[in-house]
């Protein structure tokens, strides 16, 4: 069940904030390695948010929502649910010029 979850988590949630991070940041000029940063903390945050999602579904698909609706930045979505990645977040938002 914990592969299932990790696939749609990734599929529905990472991958997409991960490339609409991407897109945004270098479309700014930003360095590569910012962005670089912020996509391997991400990817290195997957199974502590699979873990997450798995004991609260719905705080996960509130998240989900946020994201594909528009209603929350794909960076604020992403410091939501990895918290961990604030200080890349953050980082690639300095490099631009932008505060948090």
């Amino acid at each position: 069940m914990e592969s299932f979850i990790a696939a749609l988590v990734s599929l529905l949630i990472l991958d997409p904030i991960q490339g609409a991070i991407t897109r945004q940041l270098g479309a700014l000029g930003i360095p590569r390695d910012s962005a670089e940063k912020v996509a391997t903390c991400a990817r290195a945050a997957a199974p502590t948010i699979v873990t997450r999602i798995g004991e609260n579904p719905g705080w996960g698909i509130v998240q989900i929502v946020r994201f594909w609706t528009g209603a929350a930045s794909p960076d604020v979505v992403l410091v939501e649910i990895a918290p961990q990645c604030a200080g890349a977040v953050e980082t690639a938002k300095r490099a631009i010029g932008r505060s948090a």
